[in-house]
């Protein structure tokens, strides 16, 4: 865990080092982290909305942090979602490609 206070310009210089990681381990985040998936009740917030209950293992930046960092640690910019949803989320742009051609 690190013990570092995050400021946005922190969070563009890892960035711009193409390494956020250092991000991920910091307290700050992990107790956010912790707070999100209690208030969803550690469940996927997408498969809810469908009417599906699955485990959500995943806190995921709505508006990504690489494009957003000054949202990186805003509770409404988060959602906890399972690793498939995760994955879709991730993924959603190479398949849309795929798709197209």
């Amino acid at each position: 865990m690190i013990r570092k206070c995050v400021t946005v310009a922190w969070l563009k210089e890892l960035i711009r080092s193409g390494d956020t990681s250092p991000f991920y381990h910091t307290t700050q985040w992990i107790r956010l982290r912790k707070l999100k998936r209690k208030l969803a009740h550690n469940e996927c917030e997408r498969c809810k909305r469908r009417g599906i209950i699955r485990r959500g293992v995943n806190v995921h930046h709505i508006k990504y942090l690489k494009e957003f960092p000054e949202l990186a640690l805003d509770l409404n910019n988060l959602e906890c979602l399972c690793d498939q949803c995760h994955y879709e989320e991730h993924h959603k742009r190479e398949m849309i490609n795929e798709e197209r051609w």
